[in-house]
């Protein structure tokens, strides 16, 4: 082996994959494929320059190219990781989880069902057993995004299209794996696979390599932490966690290496924003860009060399077959995509995903650098049978190219004649107001400098310029020439929107915000760029009711509270929530004076005024659900204020220091020292009260007027028997026709009991759900919290045997009780 001829041939190989890039951009082509035709080329060039020397390459460089120590091991372990991981890392988590349904449907059911319709489509004719066929599908079940996305960004395809590709091509690999060895050990080793064991490997391969990847992808943010804002050090250490993910994956742990890596990078991709600053994650992001793109070169040229050789075994016939991969992969892609996906929405499962969309996915579904890889690994497997072995790597290979040069060159207009690449109303408006603004800068610019230089030539230059911005976009007028009220609202909700993730990405890198609250906020204000860009005015407000919705987690541990007694889970929860709702006051306060000073010159003082009113109203939102934290906790809303306080300070000096330096007052060495000296310091981002939720049992018996005659041996008695929980405002207790199984005293805070026909409010010291226990009937009414309240619930078991034990407290009670139930009946 003549290793430095290979780093020249590799160096060289790369080089001219770098200017197919430009080239591709010219004759309006995905790069990818004009790298495989670069590749097969060259492969052909070097098998015909062996056959007859002298012809088209030199003999030394044909056989150098012909006997490159290419294998699948190469694509595997070294430059699959690497696209796979720079694939994840531009993946929002968050973003995906409101398509995770449709993106679930494409990366599972959709390779599933490739995979057993193109082997039944190709059994009868194909002449080869089953198993091979379905080895076969296995292949080509597996869509490659390298050439989708990349026409999608260059065209201007909508964020959720891309978004989709993203999400199926990034898990389908996983599956697709998982039945390549299934159908490979069967081949080999007939008898040796079972249903149970295949079906068990299908669901422990990817769940055990998910989990392990988010443990890596902690480990390094954890390392991260350690070494601050070292950038040469965080990238090496990141070139490990993709590596090390995979290898320990597959030959440590026996699970899907792939998913490992997959979700390290969206893992990565999801925590670090709120963990490292945006500078870091640059530098990362862009060195990642540049490794893979070094890493799709190599694998599209390398693989497509050895295209003639895998190959070789081509037969007329196998085109026939090929067509029908073809059709049976796009009619089981469109079984999905048009059969089951509309389920989705139909049943309220998912948004909507239209049909323009759907063909577009549809067509989409390009195969690449995977399904020739484990073509490769087939090849290179001596115990495959040879007739299977040349019957799956050929059609694979040839059906791959198929989709490159048909699929992937007809994709571009595809998207255009659906209108795809056009920008939106909202986003052509933004566009406007981005120019308009441009222009009106560069107009007073080009007044200063006239009035500065009078009637010399620097003068006209600016002028010129000003000129020549005007005229570069005719279209372009000011949106508040063109557009209603409600759609220069719009817009400039959504630019206020922008603006804030903005606002929250600085105050993290300035130390005013916690990890955990600026990752909820930015992932939060993508969501409502989204709505607002598709809503506008109406989506923006929607978005508001969704700040302060409980999220699912904050439901379980109400839950976990409420049925276990366990608090520490709510309270970390409700603490994170707190703590967004006043970042969030705080920022409303700073969009307001951005929408005066930057859009109110543009879009008007009617628009800032319709703006404002949107804004008083979330803020509004906002301050009643600080409020109602602050009646019930007032100690820690204070103690929290004051940590924000804190942090804001440490925010200023650290930028005061910066500004002396960069205007020239200190040197370097005095900035470097009075940050060591900061650094020094505790961790402001860390600081956090602890919130008290205040449900100690005998606390809140203590502070219940009905148990004040208690002595305090009745109080501990009673104390073993009842359960503190917490209900927070609009939290439903007590549901009107269930079989009612506690009694519930209110030690703090305020619920709305409704009958059906009045409606009654009660407070601290009150009693309700107590006239089901003792008159055995069903719930008569609905009560919900209408505040943060505290109460002791008491099981129906446990309550019959405290009130016989105190005869005094069951009077008073079923008075209570009676007297509602005759309130109700005249009700």
């Amino acid at each position: 082996m003549n290793v430095p001829n290979i780093v020249v041939l590799i160096a060289t190989l790369v080089a001219f994959g770098a200017l197919a890039r430009p080239l591709a951009t010219r004759l309006r082509l995905p790069v990818s494929i004009l790298l495989a035709l670069g590749g097969a080329s060259l492969g052909f060039a070097s098998l015909y320059s062996l056959d007859h020397p002298g012809t088209l390459l030199p003999v030394d460089l044909a056989a150098l190219i012909t006997d490159l120590p290419v294998g699948s091991s190469l694509f595997l372990y070294v430059l699959l990781p690497t696209l796979i991981f720079q694939s994840a890392l531009v993946v929002d988590m968050q973003r995906v989880r409101e398509d995770l349904l449709p993106i679930v449907l494409l990366a599972l059911v959709a390779v599933l069902a490739a995979t057993f319709g193109v082997a039944l489509a190709l059994w009868p004719i194909a002449g080869m057993p089953l198993l091979a066929c379905l080895l076969l599908a296995s292949l080509v079940a597996t869509t490659d995004p390298v050439a989708v996305i990349a026409i999608f960004r260059d065209v201007g395809a909508p964020d959720r299209l891309t978004r989709l590709v993203e999400g199926e091509s990034l898990f389908n690999d996983a599956l697709a794996i998982s039945l390549f060895l299934i159908f490979s050990a069967a081949i080999i080793a007939p008898g040796s696979v079972t249903v149970t064991g295949a079906a068990l490997n299908l669901l422990l391969l990817p769940i055990g390599g998910g989990l392990f990847g988010y443990l890596m992808a902690r480990l390094y943010l954890q390392l991260l932490r350690l070494i601050g804002d070292d950038q040469v050090t965080a990238v090496s250490l990141s070139l490990a966690l993709p590596y090390l993910s995979f290898w320990i994956a597959e030959h440590v742990l026996q699970v899907s290496g792939i998913i490992a890596v997959a979700t390290a990078g969206v893992a990565l991709a999801s925590l670090s924003p709120a963990r490292v600053t945006r500078e870091l994650w640059r530098h990362l992001d862009d060195t990642w860009q540049q490794l893979a793109s070094w890493a799709a070169i190599l694998v599209f040229v390398l693989t497509s060399l050895l295209v003639p050789q895998m190959m070789t075994d081509l037969s007329p016939f196998d085109f026939l077959l090929m067509l029908v991969i073809f059709a049976a992969t796009l009619a089981t892609r469109a079984l999905v995509l048009f059969g089951l996906m509309p389920l989705l929405s139909q049943y309220g499962l998912s948004s909507r995903v239209s049909r323009p969309y759907r063909l577009v996915v549809l067509w989409g579904g390009l195969r690449g650098s995977m399904t020739l890889t484990l073509a490769l690994a087939v090849s290179e497997n001596d115990a495959v049978p040879r007739p299977v072995a040349a019957f799956v790597v050929t059609l694979a290979t040839g059906y791959t190219l198929m989709t490159l040069f048909v699929q992937g060159t007809t994709l571009r207009p595809l998207i255009r004649g659906l209108g795809l690449d056009r920008l939106s109303g909202i986003d052509r408006a933004i566009r406007d107001l981005a120019l308009s603004v441009t222009s009106a800068r560069v107009a007073r610019f080009a007044g200063e400098m006239a009035e500065r230089f009078g009637g010399t030539d620097a003068a006209g230059d600016a002028e010129s310029v000003n000129t020549a911005v005007a005229a570069a976009e005719p279209a372009a007028t000011s949106p508040s020439d063109t557009l209603s009220l409600d759609g220069r609202t719009a817009i400039a909700l959504v630019s206020l929107t922008a603006r804030e993730r903005e606002m929250v990405l600085d105050h993290f890198a300035n130390g005013m915000l916690a990890p955990r609250i600026a990752r909820r906020l930015t992932s939060d204000t993508r969501r409502r760029l989204e709505m607002a860009r598709h809503g506008g005015v109406e989506g923006y407000r929607a978005a508001n009711g969704e700040e302060t919705r409980f999220l699912w987690s904050d439901r379980v541990a109400f839950l976990v509270q409420r049925r276990l007694g366990r608090s520490r889970m709510l309270s970390k929860r409700l603490a994170l929530r707190f703590e967004k709702l006043i970042e969030i006051s705080l920022v409303l306060g700073r969009l307001r004076a951005f929408a005066t000073s930057e859009l109110q010159p543009v879009l008007g003082e009617e628009t800032i005024a319709a703006v404002m009113a949107v804004l008083d109203e979330r803020q509004a939102q906002i301050d009643r659900e600080i409020d109602a934290v602050r009646l019930q906790y007032p100690a820690y809303v204070a103690e929290l204020e004051r940590c924000f306080v804190l942090r804001a300070a440490r925010a200023i000096e650290i930028a005061e220091i910066r500004r002396l330096r960069q205007s020239g007052v200190i040197s370097k060495e005095i900035e470097r020292d009075v940050y060591r000296s900061v650094a020094r310091r505790p961790d402001l981002t860390t600081l956090s009260p602890p919130l008290d939720l205040g449900l100690d049992t005998r606390r809140l018996i203590d502070r219940t007027e009905i148990f004040e005659a208690l002595g305090d041996r009745e109080r501990d008695d009673l104390a073993r028997l009842m359960t503190p929980f917490l209900a927070a405002p609009g939290m439903r207790i007590v549901s009107r026709g269930e079989v009612g199984d506690a009694a519930y005293f209110i030690s703090s805070g305020a619920v709305e009991v409704d009958t059906g026909t009045h409606i009654v409010r009660l407070g601290r010291g009150d009693i309700f759900g107590e006239m089901a226990l003792i008159l055995d009937m069903r719930r008569q009414a609905d009560v919900t919290a209408i505040a943060y309240s505290t109460m002791l619930r008491l099981a129906r078991t446990d309550f019959a045997r405290f009130v016989s034990l105190h005869p005094k407290l069951r009077a008073r009670i079923e008075a209570i009780a009676r007297s509602r139930h005759a309130d109700n009946a005249k009700g």
